[in-house]
């Protein structure tokens, strides 16, 4: 099966084992992706969503990709993995860094924030990469040393404290191996190109074991040139032209007053403007190459004693491709004797102009039509502890993290300062050419020699001890108990320029943290009557207190009941947070200056003024910032009949109401919400100027050379949103045995009932579902198994999206189609002879037929999210010693 969703037959892969990264030997029935039936093998097992060992959580929905599901995805990377679950936000696209913010990958849950949802490695927390994100980020773990992913899609707090709001993806590892496996993978598509090569070694000794693996990764690049199918000119289809005006060919404003006649160079026509697209050069995805390295080790003690540990470290290089930067709000040039008089100024015939603004990209001054951004991610999540057998079946459990990560960026940008200098200069040695290649290389080293050049370092030190297992014998079955507590310290420290100026931060907190969790067989197989042959309950809760701003407390209920074999039916409702992360709180808070005529494009037009005017947008940390919250429910049920014991189907309800979720005011909107009242000054004070800037760093100007401002936004981060929305998860697979094998098929995905969204709590409600939002998301499973041979083929389905798109006159609304795609897998096993013994080779061709994503008349045309890659074809070899 592809995907295991429910309690009754997924969480028999976690049923053992608990989070702080002991083990079991019990045996764990595994079905593959291959169709084969499943098999006892012994593993050592994490629980997901719970802290009780041998207790898979109650009323949750478990959704697991289990290793021989890997091995048929044939999945290069962790992110490549992660898309082809249709519950997270990436499913069915190619998987990329987020600029850098949310870090190496950060998929978010059923449409929700990455934020809401948080990543472990077998069961312990992860640390945060980003420069403008200090969330935990999603492991890069070497391929071969996944055992298989447990996604909790279901609030969590109560276990995990911060981030679990939408649910946790769990990432467990092989803890026991024999011999060596090797894999190598090559594949491409159009314009772009991956290669992996990875190796585990592992030796397994009885009483203790090791495994080490290592992967190595690249992929080239895609840019928004290398795909045929996007559109900027919509204008044909009643949008409007949305081609970029800042182009390397300049455009030349005229008029000493208020710039409105426009004329294109190099003819400088009158009335004519240079359209360019700026989305040529700019990443689909970006050239990356990472290397990861996982190793982890075990060994008993005697009969009561087992010592751990493992260590996961990733090096990870992107280049992400962009145009130049523009020459800011444009540059202002004079022709005036005895004022100045710039040797490049060209006057538009008939104009008699001794004053003009050019708008242009800044391709002449590097000599290139792209710049890269550069960004590195050295990363590492390490684990030891011990663990001690207490009476009866209680365990304690003590050990420790300390995870490291070190960010460095470096983002090439324009200095404004001498961007100006040079518009104003005077000779050809010193003056600003923004119509050719006039400008010296002295001049256009000292624009360009701006880049943010940033290292941030990131750590988390976490102590903890645990003791859960049995407490007395009830009736219906055993009652178990959880209680443990953690000490844990994150930092954020970053040095570096941005802006022209050094932002030094250095951010810190400690958590402490108290949880406790108690399992209850109400009902079981001893004390089983009609209607009630299971009931089951669970009751957990978390504090956390944060040094820097309180205390929070979350508790969770859930609850499994059979009313007759092969039939769950199971609940819960709790309460989740997110902490505001240390960048949220500390950032640097920079000041951005935009002209008016600048603003109806940035998104920050005020309809409350009849003219626009000058600004000043302050963007950043907020020390004031409280923990996002959230209320959860859900409601499923798990069909597994006896009479066809093959036959796996599951359904969930799940309901989240999700508040003071952190964010910026948003454009518009934000001049007319009462909410966003305290943050606007419209025509400040000097005063009030003077004390919002000393907030901030300059970015894009100098202070002294300010023009008078009209609006002044504190747009610093802030607990604004508001975020309702229910839907549906859903899993149904069947195998059937036949006499070559089998014939195995399935459907999961999840379909999104309600999304609505508010700025703030006195804002108005808008319906996600019509802002581009899609409402289902689908993957389907056919496939045969005959001897060595196995063949599958995937169905890909995002539902068409309604959204705005603007009009000459407005705004319109438009539907596109929906996405859907095919993948196909083949792998065979050769004979188990001589060089070909314990070789699997496999053909994955993504994407089959080339799918043209669905038009939209906006955003590059294309309506939702798609997958930028198109028909990919790899060849994957693995050998077994």
């Amino acid at each position: 099966m592809l995907l295991s969703a429910g309690p009754a037959w997924a969480q028999a892969s976690s049923a053992a084992g608990d989070g702080s990264g002991s083990t079991s030997n019990a045996p764990v029935p595994q079905s593959g992706a291959d169709g084969s039936a499943p098999t006892d093998t012994p593993a050592e097992i994490v629980v997901t969503g719970t802290s009780i060992r041998g207790t898979p959580p109650v009323g949750s929905n478990l959704i697991s990709v289990t290793s021989d599901t890997i091995r048929t995805i044939g999945a290069n990377t962790t992110p490549d993995l992660l898309a082809t679950v249709p519950q997270l936000n990436s499913f069915n696209t190619a998987p990329k860094r987020e600029g850098g913010g949310a870090g190496a990958f950060a998929p978010g849950l059923r449409a929700l924030p990455a934020t809401a949802t948080l990543p472990l490695l077998n069961g312990h927390r992860l640390v945060a990469s980003g420069t403008n994100g200090t969330a935990p980020d999603f492991p890069l773990l070497p391929e071969l040393a996944i055992e298989r992913v447990e996604i909790v899609a279901d609030g969590a707090s109560a276990i995990y404290g911060s981030d679990a709001v939408a649910g946790v993806v769990n990432f467990i590892t092989k803890k026991r191996a024999n011999g060596v496996e090797t894999s190598v993978r090559y594949g491409m598509a159009d314009d772009y190109h991956t290669f992996s090569a990875s190796a585990l070694a592992g030796k397994d000794w009885g009483s203790g074991s090791i495994v080490a693996s290592y992967q190595y990764a690249e992929n080239g690049n895609i840019t928004g040139g290398d795909r045929t199918h996007r559109v900027q000119d919509f204008r044909p289809y009643g949008g409007v032209d949305t081609r970029s005006t800042t182009c390397p060919s300049p455009n030349v404003l005229v008029n000493t007053t208020a710039y409105l006649v426009n004329y294109a160079a190099p003819g400088l026509a009158p009335n004519t403007k240079n359209y360019c697209d700026a989305g040529a050069v700019t990443d689909l995805v970006p050239k990356t190459h990472l290397h990861s390295a996982f190793l982890t080790a075990h060994q008993d003690l005697g009969d009561r004693v087992t010592l751990w540990g493992d260590i996961l470290y990733s090096d990870r290089k992107d280049w992400v491709q962009a145009p130049p930067p523009p020459a800011a709000s444009g540059v202002l040039l004079y022709n005036i004797p005895g004022f100045s008089v710039n040797p490049f100024f060209r006057t538009p015939p008939g104009s008699g102009a001794t004053a003009e603004y050019v708008l242009y990209r800044t391709d002449n001054l590097y000599g290139a039509d792209h710049i890269n951004n550069f960004f590195r991610i050295r990363a590492g999540n390490s684990s030891a502890g011990v663990d001690a057998k207490l009476v009866g079946d209680l365990k304690l459990s003590v050990y420790g993290i300390y995870d490291w990560a070190k960010n460095e960026s470096y983002l090439p940008a324009v200095n404004p300062a001498a961007l100006a200098a040079a518009a104003s200069g005077t000779t050809t040695a010193t003056a600003l050419d923004p119509f050719g290649n006039g400008t010296s290389p002295a001049v256009a080293a000292a624009i360009t020699d701006y880049a943010g050049d940033l290292t941030v370092d990131q750590r988390i030190y976490l102590g903890a001890a645990k003791i859960d297992g049995s407490l007395l014998d009830l009736p219906g079955g055993q009652l178990k108990i959880a209680v443990g507590g953690e000490y844990r310290r994150e930092t954020f420290k970053q040095r570096g320029i941005y802006g022209g100026a050094a932002v030094p931060e250095n951010l810190g907190r400690n958590i402490a943290s108290l949880y406790g969790e108690l399992f209850v067989p109400v009902f079981g197989a001893a004390n089983a009557v009609p209607f009630l042959q299971k009931l089951e309950l669970s009751l957990s809760g978390r504090y956390d207190h944060y040094s820097d701003f309180g205390s929070t407390t979350n508790p969770k209920i859930g609850i499994n009941w059979d009313p007759v074999g092969g039939l769950t039916i199971r609940g819960t409702y709790g309460r989740s947070f997110r902490a505001p992360g240390l960048r949220d709180v500390g950032a640097t808070v920079g000041a951005y200056y935009f002209s008016a005529a600048n603003l109806p494009a940035l998104g920050l037009y005020d309809p409350t003024r009849a003219t626009q005017v000058d600004t000043i947008v302050l963007y950043g940390g907020n020390r004031g910032l409280q923990p996002e919250k959230a209320r959860t429910y859900s409601i499923g049920a798990d069909l597994h009949p006896a009479f066809l014991r093959n036959l796996r189907a599951s359904v969930t309800f799940y309901d989240i109401h999700y508040t003071n979720v952190i964010g910026t005011p948003a454009g518009s909107v934000a001049f007319t919400d009462p909410t966003f009242a305290g943050v606007i000054y419209r025509s400040p004070s000097a005063a009030q100027l003077a004390n919002l800037l000393a907030l901030a760093v300059p970015v894009n100007f100098v202070a002294a050379s300010l023009p008078a401002i009209g609006n002044a936004l504190d747009f610093r981060q802030g607990n604004f949103g508001v975020r309702d929305t229910n839907g549906l998860d859903f899993d149904v697979n069947y195998r059937l045995p036949t006499s070559f094998g089998a014939i195995f098929a399935g459907l999961a995905g999840n379909h999104i009932l309600k999304f609505d969204t508010q700025l703030s709590p006195t804002a108005p409600v808008s319906n996600q579902l019509d802002l581009g939002l899609a409402k289902t998301t689908l993957r389907g499973t056919l496939g045969t198994q005959a001897g060595p041979l196995s063949v599958v083929g995937f169905v890909n389905y995002r539902a068409g999206v309604t959204g705005l798109y603007a009009t000459p006159t407005g705004t319109s609304v438009y539907k596109a189609n929906s996405y859907t795609t095919v993948d196909l897998r083949a792998t065979v096993a050769l004979p188990n002879v001589g060089l070909a013994k314990g070789v699997l080779l496999s053909l994955e061709i993504n994407d089959l037929f080339n799918k043209r994503p669905p038009f939209f008349p906006g955003t590059d045309g294309i309506g939702g999210t798609y997958n930028p890659i198109g028909r990919f074809v790899a060849l994957n070899l693995r050998k077994s010693f």
